[in-house]
């Protein structure tokens, strides 16, 4: 009776199986997609399986059960992400995620000196710049090259209402004229409108308040 009745339970759990009666890749997205990841025969699709259910559970020890080394980073780098840490990013050995791993972080934190641990140059500077404007910090946007520079001080100046920070443009006169235009219509300040060397912006400027006055 017993015998039976263990026959019936593995018959029916071969039936409530529904991806048994699939083939290949079907199969493994199947159980890809129920994370039943251990029953999964392609690799990359095992690993990526993983990853999911380590972000399911929070737990950065699962993404030691995958295999390739990128989805591997990639499994670290979203547990890091999601739970703020910084230093799960140290565990991780592909560059790639290594990077994302504190850019992603140093921008959810504000926390410039993150940055710094970020290899890759333009992603490096874009997080600096972030964070700048973000925070608006002025200062650090002296850290950047001069057209990244530009456009940071430009867009703390506008959304500061600060003037004063046109004046670093004085090596660039149309950046110059274009955030005291900027600032001057933003903040109302008709005055501001004097500090602009360049005729036709400064007509622009004048101009506009006077049709605010019509």
């Amino acid at each position: 009776m017993l015998l039976v009745l263990t026959s019936c339970s593995l018959t029916w759990e071969k039936v409530t199986d529904q991806c048994l009666s699939l083939e290949g890749a079907a199969r493994d997205n199947c159980y890809s997609e129920s994370i039943q990841c251990s029953k999964i025969k392609n690799t990359q699709v095992r690993d990526t399986c993983v990853a999911e259910l380590a972000k399911q559970k929070d737990d950065v020890k699962v993404c030691d059960l995958i295999v390739t080394s990128k989805t591997k980073g990639f499994c670290q780098e979203q547990i890091a992400v999601e739970q703020d840490n910084s230093e799960l990013c140290k565990e991780i050995e592909d560059e790639y995620w290594l990077d994302n791993c504190y850019y992603k972080i140093a921008l959810n934190q504000n926390d410039v000196d993150k940055c710094s641990y970020i290899a890759e140059i333009s992603q490096n500077i874009d997080c600096v710049k972030k964070i700048a404007i973000a925070t608006n910090d002025a200062e650090l946007c002296d850290r950047l090259s001069k057209q990244n520079r530009a456009e940071c001080l430009f867009k703390i100046a506008a959304e500061t209402l600060n003037a004063d920070l046109c004046a670093k443009f004085a090596e660039d006169k149309l950046n110059t004229a274009s955030c005291y235009l900027k600032v001057a219509k933003l903040s109302g300040n008709k005055a501001i409108c004097n500090k602009i060397t360049i005729k036709d912006i400064k007509g622009i400027c004048t101009g506009y308040f006077a049709e605010q006055k019509a």
